[in-house]
């Protein structure tokens, strides 16, 4: 077996397996529905805080490096935040609110049109001579029924997304205080860590931390600079093509690419739909400017800014995707890709140290003989 095959194998193995541990958390969904509820407490104030601290974080260091105390530095680093923040809620807030709330106001309507849209589809079908209709599958119906089943998927999924924004808000109280400490002491976390680790595995654990380190570090800070620049050219290639709600729009693409590979069609869905509305022909400038975006992102944008070190393959990312979607929904599919690459550098890191460990048993076996 040559050495392509046995990588290829050894790939398709740890796939099957990584199925396999979903498979085994949704039969057992019950059992862990309590862990979960605790894990949805607390996951969404430390993982927006860590999010932040990978992003604010070289600020910290930067100022350190001009002589400022890591305290002060901190300080000043929220204050920056402060600022910026107040400045685009002053600057842009009320222009966002008022094409926000004009979209909100419109959705019904939007809806309604694609309902007529349907109906539309229905009678012309039923207009068909009889041969013609029974040879061509009732689309309509098919539509129907499949608008029907994701209209109200998705109200109900809006009716949650508003229900967890409320209590988030409450949650998110929390994320500034806990920022603060994580910026301030997050030094002091490595060698605490190293102490905590068994004296056989200490020497290893520092090359590990500072892989996991630049791994998460990489892929929230990557994340973060291709959303804003997608979102970005949304807003550019919307506002050519006169597409209406064009910021609000561009802000929904730009969120829901940090979702991995399925997030540029879910931001383009409501472009889809508000370009119908306005203009039936501007949804195939909607497309195409989404389609030319994606090719951008991902073949120029994305390996500058990723590198190799999410070096993970397409097909692995969807195999992912759709078993944590299953088995926890939204958080998993956010979680699964950064947590698979932590899985990752964790196992080369076993492997090494068992092979290392191996030739130095080998070495002492043969040195003995002789």
């Amino acid at each position: 077996m040559s050495w392509r095959e046995k990588k290829g194998l050894k790939w398709l193995v740890a796939a099957i397996l990584v199925l396999l541990l979903f498979y085994l958390l949704r039969l057992n969904r019950e059992w862990l529905r309590p862990i979960g509820v605790v894990l949805n407490a607390v996951f969404f104030p430390f993982a927006v805080t860590g999010v932040l601290y990978y992003l604010f974080r070289p600020l910290v260091e930067w100022l350190e490096r001009r002589k400022a105390p890591r305290g002060l530095a901190v300080l000043l680093v929220f204050v920056a935040i402060g600022l910026s923040l107040a400045g685009i809620i002053w600057t842009a807030g009320p222009f966002f609110q008022k094409q926000f709330t004009s979209f909100a106001a419109q959705v019904p309507e939007m809806v309604e049109f694609v309902a007529d849209g349907i109906e539309s589809l229905r009678n012309g079908q039923e207009a068909l001579a009889p041969p013609i209709k029974e040879a061509i599958p009732n689309l309509s119906q098919e539509i129907g029924s499949e608008w029907n089943r994701y209209a109200g998927s998705i109200a109900s999924s809006l009716l949650r997304v508003f229900n967890w924004m409320s209590n988030a808000l409450f949650v998110l109280g929390l994320v500034p205080f806990i920022l603060f400490y994580m910026l301030k002491d997050g030094d002091k976390l490595v060698p605490r860590l190293i102490a905590l680790t068994p004296p056989a595995y200490r020497e290893q654990m520092p090359a590990l931390l500072k892989e996991l380190d630049e791994t998460l570090s990489s892929f929230i800070r990557g994340k973060a600079v291709i959303s804003i620049v997608v979102g970005l050219m949304l807003l550019a290639g919307y506002s050519i093509i006169g597409l209406e709600y064009a910021l609000v729009l561009a802000v929904i693409g730009m969120l829901a690419n940090i979702v991995p590979f399925f997030g540029p069609v879910i931001g383009a869905a409501p472009a889809v739909l508000v370009a119908l509305f306005q203009d039936p022909v501007k949804a195939l400038y909607v497309v195409l400017v989404t389609v030319i975006i994606q090719q951008i992102e991902g073949n120029f944008i994305s390996p500058q800014v990723m590198g190799k070190t999410m070096d993970i393959h397409p097909v692995t990312v969807i195999v992912l995707i759709v078993a944590a979607g299953s088995v926890s929904g939204l958080i998993g599919i956010l979680i699964v890709v950064p947590v698979y690459a932590v899985v990752k550098v964790i196992i080369k890191h076993g492997r090494n140290l068992y092979l290392s460990r191996r030739r130095e048993h080998d070495k002492g076996c043969h040195g003995s003989r002789l």
